[in-house]
């Protein structure tokens, strides 16, 4: 089934919305920082009750003396005092027809163009559409393969809608993890995974995109609170809060994945630490008394992957205090998303290989299954594991930070010969 068939029957449902900016409202948008990744309009509650959502909405603005047309996906209606309701919206990117009439020129059929016409706003106004024209505004939209983009970032955003490989997924999850260990808010976008408005990889990350291959995007924005330090395209990202400073690796299809079978290395400059996780999706089990669970069957890859965590002994002197000083982490996540959101949890290296060894955990078959309800709550949750990680107490001390840090920047570099001797002295300490 097309995108556009998908969107058109969501819709069908959950009509469309459609917003007109006046020049005030369009001057500050268009002079906000983030505000065509993420936008916030409070009204009072009327003008917004009938909305059904998530869907999507037709913008149009005022830009540099003409109008602009862009797709949003309106994800969220919350009431924020006694009269007035805040509306949210995500990925505003930009469409070929410039403005309201100019779609209405392309809606086949002289009924629909009656009814949209009726329907749009004056300046500054809302409304929505019935369920058949939004249906049919979407198909006509799609005809015009300029209109791809934004498509495909409105459909990254509906829940069920959106779909993600595993690579992908982890490396947008493992980057927002990563800037919510640091206080960064899910709205607010590094410079270094920022796109050029209106345009879109088809990959969501946090309002943003990431190509496959890493190639990260730059925009001249600032995140609040933080400067941006510098970007590359060997899938490195930086942040920096006051005296905190966070490097981000995404390392899957890279050489750092080949080197220690992870998907995300995050160095915590501030303390000194690093810390690894290679991610594992939870498939839904429904079992016979009606109740589910999530489940994960350990293969061969990960194997694999074990077999790469491992880090050449450090025979220098370490100081300061770790809990635990392995930097590597297994992050378990529920396959299917629900209201936008990932549930998981997260265990060590150690007690994954604990978990694998113990004859209880084994099946009838020999194998083993984790899952929410074999590990009993003996796990971390994403709230814990931020904490130990922005404090330091987890991972690896400052003098082995020091050294792998140049290797691992190195490796994302593509340098062959670093990842060849990792490889070589690895693999002698463990004869």
């Amino acid at each position: 089934m097309s995108t556009a068939v998908k969107i058109a029957n969501w819709v069908q449902k959950k009509p469309m919305i459609l917003i007109r900016f006046d020049e005030a409202f369009s001057d500050s948008l268009l002079n906000s920082q983030q505000g065509f990744e993420h936008l916030t309009i409070v009204k009072p509650h009327s003008v917004f009750k009938d909305f059904k959502l998530p869907t999507l909405c037709l913008m149009e603005i005022q830009e540099h003396g003409a109008t602009k047309c862009y797709l949003a996906t309106v994800t969220r209606k919350v009431s924020v005092s006694t009269f007035d309701s805040r509306l949210t919206l995500k990925k505003l990117r930009v469409l070929k027809q410039a403005s309201l009439q100019e779609i209405e020129d392309i809606v086949p059929g002289t009924r629909m163009k009656r009814l949209l016409h009726a329907r749009i706003p004056a300046e500054g106004g809302f409304s929505i559409l019935t369920s058949k024209l939004s249906a049919h505004l979407i198909e006509a939209l799609a005809k015009d393969a300029d209109n791809q983009a934004a498509l495909d970032a409105a459909i990254s955003l509906l829940p069920r809608l959106r779909q993600l490989s595993n690579t992908n997924w982890a490396q947008e999850d493992a980057i927002h993890s990563a800037m919510a260990a640091f206080g960064i808010r899910g709205n607010a976008i590094p410079d270094q995974v920022v796109l050029k408005r209106g345009t879109s990889s088809g990959l969501g990350l946090i309002g943003a995109h990431l190509y496959e291959d890493n190639v990260v995007h730059a925009d001249a924005s600032q995140l609040p609170g933080f400067d941006a330090i510098s970007s590359d395209v060997t899938g490195r990202a930086i942040f920096q809060k006051r005296d905190e400073r966070l490097v981000i690796y995404t390392a899957n299809k890279l050489p750092l994945e080949k080197m220690l079978g992870v998907d995300l290395i995050y160095i915590n400059e501030t303390r000194g630490n690093i810390v690894m996780v290679q991610y594992k999706m939870l498939e839904e089990d429904r079992q016979e008394s009606g109740n589910y669970d999530w489940l994960f069957r350990p293969d061969k890859q990960l194997r694999d992957e074990i077999a790469r965590m491992q880090i050449p002994v450090f025979k220098g002197v370490l100081s300061g205090y770790r809990l635990s000083r392995n930097p590597f982490f297994f992050k378990f996540v529920k396959r299917k998303i629900v209201d936008d959101s990932h549930q998981s949890f997260l265990v060590s290296l150690d007690h994954l290989n604990q978990i694998l060894a113990a004859p209880e955990n084994k099946g009838p078959k020999g194998g083993v299954c984790l899952s929410y309800e074999a590990l009993e709550g003996t796990y971390l949750r994403e709230t814990d594991m931020l904490g130990l990680i922005r404090s330091g107490y987890i991972g690896t001390h400052r003098a082995e930070t020091d050294a792998l840090a140049t290797i691992i920047n190195e490796a994302a570099k593509g340098n062959k010969a670093v990842v060849l001797a990792w490889q070589q002295k690895v693999q002698g300490e463990q004869q």
